[in-house]
């Protein structure tokens, strides 16, 4: 974690001077992301992830869907199963400020948890906002069903999340978003999730993007030993 925090004040120096000017956000828009690895012979892996986020904008309204799958085996012996789809609305009442609304639900058996269903609400604004470069901030709480092997666990989070996008050229571009999560229900369960992508345009619709995510637990649901779960991936992106 200490990487990402030393990597996002290398960077903010240069982010400030990026120009204050508002995209158009109308319309439809997709980003359909792929990444397939298989071996064979002295050992056998295979490796799937599939993301998929779509949204639509018209005046101050923004709809926003999102999917991901991952499953990971050796030896035909799964050893990772994560999936989660959810539904976003935002609002926009000023200019760079939004509120929303957000619920999803996610899967990770082998984190502590069969089904985790996400409530959220609250605020967004955009401290820069422009063609090639944006970052954000929400602050806002979360209400969360866990059902576990143990049971069905209610708890109450406070959100913070920021995000940041930066085209350098036309065809290279980075992104880097960090989540904090304090329980309000019992304060050990806090949690920080973080990402840090790198994107190369290969044709106007088409893009690789390889990516280092990391999730951190404080308090370890079993089957879950370690605190820290990270992913590395490397993916075909789709955006149109």
């Amino acid at each position: 974690m200490k990487t990402y925090f030393l990597i996002f004040t290398f960077l903010f120096p240069t982010l400030l001077f990026a120009a204050d000017n508002k995209p158009k956000t109308d319309g439809f828009r997709n980003e359909s992301e792929a990444g397939i690895v298989i071996t064979n012979g002295n050992s056998s892996t295979q490796n799937y992830h599939y993301n998929q986020e779509n949204s639509y904008g018209f005046g101050n309204n923004l709809f926003h869907f999102g999917g991901k799958f991952l499953k990971s085996s050796t030896k035909s012996q799964e050893t990772a199963r994560y999936w989660l789809i959810g539904l976003r609305y935002e609002r926009e009442l000023v200019n760079r400020f939004s509120l929303f609304l957000g619920q999803n639900v996610e899967s990770d058996p082998y984190a502590g948890y069969f089904q985790r269903y996400n409530s959220d609400f609250g605020g967004k604004y955009f401290i820069f906002k422009e063609d090639g470069f944006y970052w954000n901030t929400e602050a806002g709480y979360r209400y969360t069903i866990e059902n576990r092997s143990n049971g069905q666990v209610k708890q109450s989070y406070l959100r913070f999340y920021t995000e940041a996008n930066r085209d350098w050229t036309k065809t290279f571009s980075t992104k880097l978003w960090v989540e904090v999560l304090p329980n309000l229900t019992v304060s050990q369960d806090y949690q920080i999730n973080s990402e840090l992508s790198v994107s190369a345009t290969i044709s106007e619709i088409f893009a690789i993007k390889s990516g280092y995510l990391v999730k951190y637990r404080h308090l370890l649901i079993p089957p879950a030993t370690v605190n820290t779960d990270s992913q590395f991936t490397t993916a075909l992106v789709a955006k149109f």
